[in-house]
């Protein structure tokens, strides 16, 4: 009987553990336009074609924009690489009012060094004795004032001008001269030429210096029966109308013996003589 009853009530079998219900995928649905409202619809689309106008309206000005910044850089590197003739006669009036008003003007007596008594300055009591209240004309590239005018300007009361063509070097000039900021030109007419400058971590930067004819510097400086001129680099005195000018003493300073050569060949021709040389030099004296 016990055998039967075991057979009758058998252990319950161990449950399942219940398994979780999986969650339910979320589903996207597009919006039916066709069962949209017309106005519904176009609330919908009008974020949308708002942004794109945007963006298309922002990209055609930026492009635009870039197209005339670079075509602006192109032309302004031509520009500044390009030598403009101004066809002005040199013995222009208003070339020279031009230049006698804008370009010259006394500047403030700045220091200056102590003045030396060079052998520049001998030469010159020599050929036309100590003379005082004189006048001087130097041109040269780049550089400070010149001992030998910076001399005669302090101790013999001379007035003159100081050009140079480097505009730093021209702003640094020291004494009571005034000043121009050019360059000789080698025709007989001004022109506009790019200069290389510079500074003093060797990064260099281009400007534009004007040129002049020696006649229309010495025009505009009053200057046409100066004592004494001083000239560098490339002299340009072959458009020089000698016979309207009254220069005593020229002195072509150079490095290059061919140069110095070559403009005493062509001052020997306008009763010029060689008065003393200089290592680096030539000094003509005026026959009278």
């Amino acid at each position: 009987m016990a055998e039967k009853k075991i057979q009758e009530n058998p252990l319950p079998e161990p449950a399942e553990p219940a398994q979780p219900k999986p969650e339910p995928k979320p589903r996207f649905c597009m919006p039916s336009f066709t069962k949209t409202p017309p106005q519904d619809l176009y609330r919908q689309l009008l974020p949308a074609m708002l942004f794109l106008l945007t963006f298309v309206t922002v990209m055609t000005m930026l492009l635009t924009y870039m197209d005339t910044f670079a075509r602006g850089a192109q032309q302004f590197r031509l520009n500044m690489s390009r030598d403009y003739e101004l066809k002005i006669p040199q013995e222009s009036d208003y070339l020279v009012a031009y230049v006698r008003q804008w370009h010259l003007g006394p500047r403030p007596n700045k220091e200056a060094p102590a003045p030396i008594y060079t052998a520049q300055a001998k030469l010159l009591d020599q050929l036309l004795g100590e003379v005082y209240n004189g006048t001087f004309v130097e041109i040269l590239p780049r550089g400070h004032r010149d001992p030998t005018t910076l001399f005669l300007e302090v101790e013999r009361g001379w007035s003159g001008l100081a050009v140079r063509a480097a505009p730093r070097d021209h702003l640094e000039l020291g004494g009571s001269a005034r000043t121009l900021n050019a360059c000789l030109s080698p025709l007989d007419h001004p022109i506009q030429v790019p200069f290389n400058e510079s500074d003093e971590h060797d990064t260099f930067f281009r400007s534009r210096v004007l040129c002049l004819p020696l006649y229309t510097v010495l025009l505009a400086a009053e200057a046409t029966r100066a004592h004494y001129v001083l000239l560098g680099g490339p002299p340009h005195l072959h458009h020089v109308p000698f016979h309207k000018v009254q220069l005593q003493v020229i002195e072509y300073r150079s490095n290059d013996a061919g140069a110095r050569n070559q403009t005493a060949q062509f001052l020997l021709t306008k009763n010029y003589t060689v008065a003393a040389t200089f290592p680096d030099s030539i000094m003509f004296a005026l026959n009278h």
